[in-house]
């Protein structure tokens, strides 16, 4: 009858620290996404100011959204970028390179540790016609950003 006893009471320890462990693991992971510095409207602002609608597009009149996947690294790098929605091989590699050229990104967090981080974003090319000409967005008040502003900007930040 002893030998019954003790092996129960060992039984009862053991499965004790389980208990403990699986309680910890139910925690919940608070996590931040990866976010281009300055938020959103500066992500847009790039987004702007650096894509170049390529000539030969522009005269097929090719348009539509180029959606490019890419990683952020612990260090905000941009890395393994790929295009998973093609529109025309022109686009595809004009929104790779200005995905590829953004400054670093703020990192991902888990529970307050860098992690990388895969994100997606849509980028749009729409041809303009005005009076029978093509019109470069960038010289176009779109409710966003006027060509003047930007130039302003661009000064303040000792990039002309």
């Amino acid at each position: 009858m002893r030998k019954y006893i003790l092996l129960l009471v060992t039984l009862l320890f053991a499965v004790q620290p389980l208990t403990i462990c699986a309680q910890k693991k139910k925690k919940e992971d608070v996590i931040v996404m990866a976010q281009f510095k300055g938020g959103q409207e500066a992500l847009i602002d790039y987004l702007l100011q650096n894509t170049r609608y390529p000539r030969e597009a522009m005269e097929m009149e090719q348009t539509g959204e180029v959606i490019v996947e890419f990683m952020v690294e612990r260090n905000g790098m941009i890395t393994n970028a790929r295009v998973i929605k093609s529109v025309a091989p022109s686009l595809d590699v004009e929104a790779l390179r200005v995905v590829m050229n953004m400054p670093k990104w703020e990192p991902g967090t888990k529970n307050g540790l860098r992690m990388r981080s895969q994100l997606t974003i849509p980028i749009n090319f729409k041809v303009i016609r005005e009076h029978g000409k093509f019109v470069d967005a960038e010289n176009m008040d779109d409710g966003i950003k006027k060509k003047s502003k930007r130039k302003r900007k661009l000064k303040r930040k000792g990039m002309i």
